[in-house]
Protein backbone atom coordinates (compact mmCIF):
# COMPACT_ATOMS: atom_id res chain seq x y z
CA UNK A 1 0.00 0.00 0.00
CA UNK A 2 1.28 3.31 -0.62
CA UNK A 3 0.37 6.98 0.86
CA UNK A 4 -1.84 8.26 -1.47
CA UNK A 5 -3.83 11.51 -2.35
CA UNK A 6 -7.46 11.84 -1.03
CA UNK A 7 -10.19 10.51 -3.56
CA UNK A 8 -12.98 11.60 -1.61
CA UNK A 9 -14.30 14.28 0.58
CA UNK A 10 -17.24 14.96 2.50
CA UNK A 11 -19.77 18.14 3.06
CA UNK A 12 -18.05 19.26 5.66
CA UNK A 13 -14.20 19.15 4.24
CA UNK A 14 -15.65 20.90 0.95
CA UNK A 15 -17.40 23.98 2.77
CA UNK A 16 -14.31 24.94 5.02
CA UNK A 17 -12.61 26.14 1.49
CA UNK A 18 -15.17 29.42 0.84
CA UNK A 19 -12.82 32.09 0.61
CA UNK A 20 -11.13 33.83 -2.80
CA UNK A 21 -7.56 32.73 -1.47
CA UNK A 22 -8.79 29.11 -0.99
CA UNK A 23 -12.03 28.23 -3.04
CA UNK A 24 -13.73 24.84 -3.88
CA UNK A 25 -16.96 23.94 -4.91
CA UNK A 26 -18.71 21.16 -5.58
CA UNK A 27 -20.13 19.98 -9.18
CA UNK A 28 -22.04 17.12 -10.38
CA UNK A 29 -20.15 14.80 -7.83
CA UNK A 30 -16.90 16.55 -8.06
CA UNK A 31 -15.38 18.74 -6.25
CA UNK A 32 -13.19 21.49 -8.03
CA UNK A 33 -10.65 23.80 -6.66
CA UNK A 34 -11.62 27.58 -8.22
CA UNK A 35 -9.18 29.59 -6.77
CA UNK A 36 -6.82 30.10 -9.42
CA UNK A 37 -9.78 30.73 -11.91
CA UNK A 38 -11.13 32.82 -9.51
CA UNK A 39 -7.91 35.28 -9.00
CA UNK A 40 -7.69 35.61 -12.52
CA UNK A 41 -11.52 36.68 -13.03
CA UNK A 42 -11.42 39.28 -9.63
CA UNK A 43 -8.53 40.93 -11.79
CA UNK A 44 -11.02 41.66 -14.83
CA UNK A 45 -12.57 45.11 -15.07
CA UNK A 46 -12.41 46.91 -18.67
CA UNK A 47 -14.86 49.87 -17.76
CA UNK A 48 -13.34 52.88 -18.26
CA UNK A 49 -12.05 54.64 -14.76
CA UNK A 50 -13.02 58.49 -13.32
CA UNK A 51 -11.20 60.64 -11.15
CA UNK A 52 -12.44 61.36 -8.07
CA UNK A 53 -10.49 64.65 -8.03
CA UNK A 54 -13.43 67.86 -8.05
CA UNK A 55 -10.65 69.75 -9.69
CA UNK A 56 -9.55 67.80 -13.04
CA UNK A 57 -6.61 68.97 -13.96
CA UNK A 58 -3.13 66.79 -15.84
CA UNK A 59 -2.49 65.08 -12.36
CA UNK A 60 -3.70 63.69 -9.72
CA UNK A 61 -3.53 64.74 -5.83
CA UNK A 62 -2.62 61.78 -3.42
CA UNK A 63 -6.64 61.45 -2.04
CA UNK A 64 -7.48 60.31 -5.66
CA UNK A 65 -9.40 57.35 -5.74
CA UNK A 66 -10.73 55.67 -9.78
CA UNK A 67 -14.27 54.99 -9.81
CA UNK A 68 -15.39 52.02 -12.13
CA UNK A 69 -19.11 53.38 -13.86
CA UNK A 70 -20.58 49.86 -12.43
CA UNK A 71 -19.95 51.68 -9.03
CA UNK A 72 -21.76 55.05 -10.11
CA UNK A 73 -24.99 52.86 -11.56
CA UNK A 74 -25.31 51.32 -8.02
CA UNK A 75 -23.65 47.88 -8.43
CA UNK A 76 -21.49 46.76 -5.71
CA UNK A 77 -18.57 45.47 -8.11
CA UNK A 78 -17.58 45.53 -11.47
CA UNK A 79 -19.64 43.87 -14.58
CA UNK A 80 -16.55 41.95 -15.22
CA UNK A 81 -16.55 40.25 -11.83
CA UNK A 82 -19.72 38.62 -11.55
CA UNK A 83 -19.17 35.45 -12.52
CA UNK A 84 -16.24 35.55 -9.74
CA UNK A 85 -18.56 37.20 -7.24
CA UNK A 86 -21.31 34.18 -8.18
CA UNK A 87 -18.57 31.82 -7.12
CA UNK A 88 -16.88 33.57 -4.47
CA UNK A 89 -20.92 33.86 -2.94
CA UNK A 90 -21.52 30.12 -3.29
CA UNK A 91 -17.40 28.77 -2.04
CA UNK A 92 -17.64 25.60 -0.57
CA UNK A 93 -21.14 24.59 -1.50
CA UNK A 94 -22.57 22.37 -4.13
CA UNK A 95 -23.44 23.73 -7.32
CA UNK A 96 -24.84 20.98 -9.17
CA UNK A 97 -28.60 22.45 -9.24
CA UNK A 98 -27.00 25.80 -11.63
CA UNK A 99 -26.65 23.41 -14.49
CA UNK A 100 -28.31 20.34 -16.76
CA UNK A 101 -25.92 18.80 -18.21
CA UNK A 102 -23.02 20.50 -19.60
CA UNK A 103 -25.06 23.83 -19.87
CA UNK A 104 -26.22 26.48 -17.57
CA UNK A 105 -30.30 26.08 -16.48
CA UNK A 106 -32.21 28.57 -18.85
CA UNK A 107 -35.33 30.72 -17.91
CA UNK A 108 -36.84 32.67 -20.28
CA UNK A 109 -36.30 36.68 -19.79
CA UNK A 110 -39.42 38.50 -18.00
CA UNK A 111 -38.37 41.99 -19.49
CA UNK A 112 -36.69 41.03 -23.08
CA UNK A 113 -38.48 37.23 -23.24
CA UNK A 114 -34.87 35.65 -24.26
CA UNK A 115 -34.10 32.06 -23.68
CA UNK A 116 -30.92 33.38 -21.39
CA UNK A 117 -28.81 31.51 -18.73
CA UNK A 118 -30.23 31.83 -15.00
CA UNK A 119 -26.85 33.29 -13.29
CA UNK A 120 -27.64 33.67 -9.75
CA UNK A 121 -26.09 37.50 -9.70
CA UNK A 122 -26.56 38.47 -12.96
CA UNK A 123 -25.01 38.16 -15.87
CA UNK A 124 -21.55 39.67 -16.78
CA UNK A 125 -19.96 41.97 -19.62
CA UNK A 126 -19.41 39.13 -22.00
CA UNK A 127 -22.64 37.91 -22.27
CA UNK A 128 -25.19 40.59 -21.80
CA UNK A 129 -28.82 39.27 -21.77
CA UNK A 130 -30.11 41.79 -24.47
CA UNK A 131 -28.72 41.11 -28.41
CA UNK A 132 -25.33 42.93 -28.09
CA UNK A 133 -22.23 42.80 -30.42
CA UNK A 134 -20.46 42.25 -26.89
CA UNK A 135 -22.05 38.82 -26.75
CA UNK A 136 -19.12 36.20 -26.70
CA UNK A 137 -18.89 32.29 -26.07
CA UNK A 138 -17.60 31.05 -22.92
CA UNK A 139 -13.68 29.91 -23.22
CA UNK A 140 -12.52 26.77 -21.56
CA UNK A 141 -15.74 27.36 -18.87
CA UNK A 142 -14.54 26.09 -15.51
CA UNK A 143 -17.12 23.38 -15.11
CA UNK A 144 -15.36 21.75 -18.00
CA UNK A 145 -11.97 22.29 -17.17
CA UNK A 146 -10.41 18.18 -15.72
CA UNK A 147 -7.58 20.31 -14.01
CA UNK A 148 -9.11 21.74 -11.46
CA UNK A 149 -10.75 18.73 -10.17
CA UNK A 150 -9.37 17.61 -6.93
CA UNK A 151 -11.44 14.66 -6.00
CA UNK A 152 -15.00 13.68 -5.75
CA UNK A 153 -18.03 13.89 -3.72
CA UNK A 154 -18.97 11.76 -1.22
CA UNK A 155 -23.02 10.28 -2.03
CA UNK A 156 -23.29 9.69 1.84
CA UNK A 157 -21.09 10.13 4.75
CA UNK A 158 -21.19 7.52 7.93
CA UNK A 159 -19.56 7.72 11.73
CA UNK A 160 -17.22 5.23 12.19
CA UNK A 161 -14.97 4.55 15.66
CA UNK A 162 -11.55 3.23 15.87
CA UNK A 163 -10.22 2.07 19.31
CA UNK A 164 -6.90 1.29 20.06
CA UNK A 165 -6.44 -1.95 22.40
CA UNK A 166 -2.89 -1.57 23.14
CA UNK A 167 -3.69 1.85 24.08
CA UNK A 168 -7.90 1.77 24.64
CA UNK A 169 -7.96 4.82 22.94
CA UNK A 170 -10.97 6.03 20.75
CA UNK A 171 -11.37 8.43 17.77
CA UNK A 172 -14.66 8.11 16.29
CA UNK A 173 -14.13 9.88 12.33
CA UNK A 174 -16.90 11.06 9.79
CA UNK A 175 -15.57 8.97 6.29
CA UNK A 176 -17.17 8.72 2.80
CA UNK A 177 -19.40 5.18 2.27
CA UNK A 178 -16.87 4.70 -0.91
CA UNK A 179 -13.89 4.64 1.22
CA UNK A 180 -11.83 1.82 1.65
CA UNK A 181 -9.95 1.28 4.85
CA UNK A 182 -6.82 1.99 3.23
CA UNK A 183 -8.39 5.58 2.18
CA UNK A 184 -9.88 5.53 6.37
CA UNK A 185 -6.53 4.51 7.52
CA UNK A 186 -5.63 8.10 5.84
CA UNK A 187 -7.70 9.75 7.75
CA UNK A 188 -6.58 8.05 11.17
CA UNK A 189 -3.12 8.32 10.41
CA UNK A 190 -2.68 11.67 12.53
CA UNK A 191 -4.50 9.70 15.53
CA UNK A 192 -1.62 7.18 15.23
CA UNK A 193 1.50 7.36 13.13
CA UNK A 194 2.98 3.99 14.38
CA UNK A 195 -0.35 2.41 12.82
CA UNK A 196 1.35 0.31 10.33
CA UNK A 197 2.07 -2.12 12.68
CA UNK A 198 -1.71 -2.80 13.65
CA UNK A 199 -4.07 -5.61 12.34
CA UNK A 200 -7.90 -4.03 11.59
CA UNK A 201 -10.15 -6.10 12.99
CA UNK A 202 -14.40 -6.17 12.88
CA UNK A 203 -16.36 -8.50 15.54
CA UNK A 204 -13.34 -10.75 15.43
CA UNK A 205 -12.37 -10.84 11.88
CA UNK A 206 -10.36 -9.46 9.70
CA UNK A 207 -10.96 -7.04 7.19
CA UNK A 208 -10.15 -6.56 3.55
CA UNK A 209 -8.02 -3.40 3.35
CA UNK A 210 -9.13 -2.85 0.00
CA UNK A 211 -12.77 -3.14 0.12
CA UNK A 212 -15.15 -0.44 1.63
CA UNK A 213 -16.56 -0.57 5.23
CA UNK A 214 -20.15 -1.85 3.68
CA UNK A 215 -18.08 -4.91 1.37
CA UNK A 216 -16.67 -5.66 4.60
CA UNK A 217 -19.97 -6.37 6.38
CA UNK A 218 -19.66 -3.09 8.29
CA UNK A 219 -23.72 -1.95 8.39
CA UNK A 220 -24.96 1.43 9.03
CA UNK A 221 -27.79 1.29 10.65
CA UNK A 222 -28.60 5.31 11.16
CA UNK A 223 -31.87 4.48 8.76
CA UNK A 224 -33.28 1.72 10.65
CA UNK A 225 -32.35 4.05 13.55
CA UNK A 226 -34.05 6.63 12.45
CA UNK A 227 -37.80 4.75 11.44
CA UNK A 228 -37.60 3.66 15.07
CA UNK A 229 -37.54 7.45 15.91
CA UNK A 230 -33.64 6.67 18.12
CA UNK A 231 -30.53 8.50 17.50
CA UNK A 232 -28.61 7.71 15.27
CA UNK A 233 -25.32 7.72 17.04
CA UNK A 234 -26.70 5.09 19.16
CA UNK A 235 -24.35 2.83 17.83
CA UNK A 236 -21.45 3.34 15.88
CA UNK A 237 -19.47 -0.07 14.67
CA UNK A 238 -16.13 -0.17 16.21
CA UNK A 239 -12.75 -0.85 14.50
CA UNK A 240 -10.82 -2.82 16.40
CA UNK A 241 -6.89 -2.30 16.59
CA UNK A 242 -4.33 -4.91 17.90
CA UNK A 243 -0.66 -3.88 18.32
CA UNK A 244 1.42 -7.02 16.15
CA UNK A 245 4.65 -6.65 18.60
CA UNK A 246 6.93 -6.30 14.98
CA UNK A 247 9.51 -4.86 17.04
CA UNK A 248 9.42 -1.42 14.49
CA UNK A 249 9.22 1.76 15.17
CA UNK A 250 7.95 5.19 14.48
CA UNK A 251 9.15 6.31 11.35
CA UNK A 252 12.15 8.77 10.82
CA UNK A 253 11.21 12.58 11.47
CA UNK A 254 13.40 13.02 7.65
CA UNK A 255 11.09 11.69 5.59
CA UNK A 256 7.86 12.84 5.82
CA UNK A 257 6.03 10.00 7.14
CA UNK A 258 4.33 11.67 9.07
CA UNK A 259 5.55 13.17 12.41
CA UNK A 260 4.85 16.43 11.53
CA UNK A 261 0.68 17.04 11.73
CA UNK A 262 0.77 19.85 8.54
CA UNK A 263 2.17 17.06 6.26
CA UNK A 264 -0.45 14.58 7.39
CA UNK A 265 -3.17 17.25 7.20
CA UNK A 266 -1.86 18.80 3.84
CA UNK A 267 -0.55 16.13 2.24
CA UNK A 268 2.32 17.27 -0.16
CA UNK A 269 2.75 15.33 -2.92
CA UNK A 270 6.44 14.99 -1.77
CA UNK A 271 4.79 12.78 0.86
CA UNK A 272 3.96 10.03 -1.40
CA UNK A 273 6.86 9.70 -3.43
CA UNK A 274 8.40 6.22 -3.13
CA UNK A 275 6.86 5.61 -0.23
CA UNK A 276 5.20 2.27 0.67
CA UNK A 277 4.13 0.00 3.46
Amino acid sequence: MKYTKQEWFTPAEVVIHNTATDCWVSLDGKVRDLTSWLQDQLKLCKCKKSCSCTVKNWYCDNSCVEYCNCFKRGFSYCDAKRPAMTILAYAGKDVSHWFKGDEWVHYIHPVVASRTEHHQHGHGYRRPVVPSTLWRPFTNPWWLDESNVVGKLTQRTRPIQITNTLTSSSVTLEVCSEETIYQIMMRYLPHNSHMLSYTWRYLGRGLKYDKTLAENGIPDERDRFNELALPENLHIPDLLLYYNDDLTEDPPKDDCLCHDMNCVLDRPEKCYEDVQF
